[in-house]
């Protein structure tokens, strides 16, 4: 992959060449130029072409940032910019939190759509992910976050099953499976039962479905449970929600705080934390 890699953009200098209007050979006499300035080789000839050495992948990477910066300001000053922001968001949040939000968002931020990209965990904080982050990760240096909400596990059965026999739990990691249920137990004054199930799920969207299809009980966020409480597809065991610390902030690089569309992205989340929670149930 990384061989692909180098080789794609060493073909994008040649690219570059005919688009600028220049010879091959000037673009390989900067190249020249830029490796004496390094201090380092930054080509080898591969087969009929030429790819990076690791040297050249690492300033490649070190410099991809500031080129985005470039062509985004670029845009900007000559009025090309797209009104697009790319929003990363992780695989509950999005359908729990989110998507039930969305309709206000597109009704009242006319001037930029919104891109999605789901994750399982946390990516890299970086323009070539996304240019706006939901993350459980507060304090990256060089951004600025906003909390949107303190996440709490319900838990939750079929509204059509009786007693739940068996346990759904998100916590996967040998001899720690189960401990969302354990610390559950703990806040509400249950007792374990040593003869139950364990069911297991890598994520909360598969424990909530499992709930729902008569499975077990599942410990899962209380926004994502919201909906199925409300219309009565599942019911709450009890009415106990466990903090995790794994809290959920939106975050964007302090320095594109102010670009327009970002700016209006954090202020229409900003009034959509402030506001009442979601029903959970009756």
């Amino acid at each position: 992959m990384a061989r692909f890699g180098s080789r794609l953009w060493c073909s994008r200098w040649w690219a570059a060449a005919a688009e600028l209007g220049v010879t091959q050979s000037a673009v390989s006499h900067q190249l020249r130029l830029l490796s004496t300035l390094v201090g380092e080789r930054l080509l080898h000839k591969q087969g009929r072409g030429v790819a990076l050495t690791e040297a050249g992948n690492r300033l490649a990477r070190k410099l991809q940032p500031a080129f985005s910066d470039i062509a985004r300001s670029v845009g900007e000053a000559i009025g090309g910019a797209r009104n697009v922001v790319r929003l990363a968001i992780c695989s509950s949040f999005g359908p729990g939190w989110l998507i039930p939000r969305l309709a206000d968002f597109y009704a009242t931020s006319p001037a930029f759509d919104l891109q999605l990209c789901m994750y399982a965990s946390d990516p890299e904080l970086t323009d070539r992910v996304a240019d706006a982050f939901v993350t459980t990760l507060p304090a990256e240096n060089g951004f600025h976050s906003i909390l949107l909400w303190r996440e709490t596990l319900v838990a939750v059965a079929a509204a059509t099953t009786g007693a739940a026999h068996a346990r759904i739990t998100t916590d996967l990691l040998p001899g720690h499976h189960g401990d969302d249920w354990r610390a559950y137990d703990t806040l509400s004054g249950r007792t374990d039962d040593p003869t139950h199930r364990w069911i297991f799920a890598s994520h909360y969207l598969l424990a909530l479905e499992m709930a729902k299809a008569g499975l077990g009980a599942a410990l899962v966020p209380d926004f994502l449970a919201a909906r199925d409480l409300e219309l009565g597809v599942v019911r709450l065991l009890d009415d106990v929600a466990l903090p995790t610390q794994e809290d959920y902030y939106l975050s964007v690089k302090v320095s594109r705080r102010n670009e327009p569309a970002l700016e209006a992205l954090f202020r229409w989340f900003r009034l959509q934390a402030s506001r009442s929670p979601l029903k959970t149930g009756g």
